[in-house]
């Protein structure tokens, strides 16, 4: 350590000597430079350190860092926080208007589907569910306008309210549900065919009825075209004087109508389906 002190001393003589053999004006010169450049080190460092408060003073940059980290812990760990999303039922009263859907005398296939259907969404507000109608009287809406009114409105279940003819066969007769097989079916989560079958069970072990069991109807426009699990329920047979009977009771409209609240109850908890704080019905997406 002495050494290096030593050689300091010695180097600084020499300098300090070769200063003072220098001509006057050259060590003034010297002197002046020195102090310049004293003077230029000494702002470029006070702007360095102002810069560097000015960027940690601006809140977007703090946020962005924070915004980052939290981006990073999330990574891989998309999707994983289920969104409460609000329970919608779509009731859907088939024909309507111009269309006046099967006929039997005077009996008319859109006003039996509308009085069913009417009852149903009465049932299902008085539970605090968020219903949505294709149609509440007795007008035309196209088909592709039915499963608009379904998609647009981020529906949870689409319920299509039919009543069936067989032109050919008076003795036919009972109860069937319609869907279609989703293209990529999930096992534990709700679909169309699953929706049928509880549909299918509930009306037939409420209605009497003689039980056709669920069908596959994929070319129909509103079990095809929509993006939640879809059902068509054919409620009895008009062309059959037994079952056009029940449908001219209001009594069996009404039990129909039930039946299918309790479908969409049933169907809603196996979505796990529950009411929030304000009662109202959500399910966690």
């Amino acid at each position: 350590m002495d050494n290096v002190i030593n050689n300091i001393q010695i180097f600084v003589k020499k300098i300090y000597s070769s200063y003072t053999k220098l001509p006057m004006k050259i060590r003034f010169v010297l002197i002046l430079l020195f102090f310049m450049m004293l003077f230029v080190a000494s702002v470029s460092l006070k702007n360095s350190i102002k810069d560097q408060e000015d960027i940690n003073n601006k809140p977007g940059i703090v946020e962005n860092n924070r915004e980052k980290v939290r981006d990073s812990s999330n990574i891989g760990n998309k999707n994983t926080i289920p969104v409460p999303k609000e329970v919608k039922i779509v009731i859907d009263p088939g024909h309507g208007g111009e269309d006046w859907g099967a006929i039997k005398g005077d009996l008319f296939e859109k006003d039996l589907n509308l009085d069913i259907s009417l009852k149903l969404g009465k049932i299902l507000e008085e539970k605090n569910i968020n219903v949505i109608y294709t149609r509440q009287k007795d007008i035309d809406v196209s088909l592709d306008e039915r499963v608009n009114i379904a998609n647009n409105n981020d529906a949870t279940l689409f319920i299509s309210v039919h009543n069936n003819y067989m032109p050919n066969d008076a003795a036919y007769r009972g109860t069937e549900t319609l869907y279609c097989v989703p293209v990529n079916p999930e096992e534990n989560k709700m679909d169309g065919q699953k929706l049928a079958a509880i549909v299918q069970k509930k009306l037939v072990s409420t209605l009497k009825t003689v039980d056709n069991g669920t069908i596959h109807r994929p070319n129909l426009v509103v079990l095809r075209k929509t993006n939640m699990p879809a059902v068509i329920a054919e409620i009895a047979y008009m062309s059959n004087s037994s079952d056009r009977e029940k449908l001219l009771d209001e009594g069996f409209r009404q039990k129909a109508a039930e039946a299918l609240a309790e479908a969409v109850m049933e169907a809603l908890d196996l979505m796990n389906a529950k009411k929030n704080e304000k009662g109202e019905w959500i399910i966690m997406d």
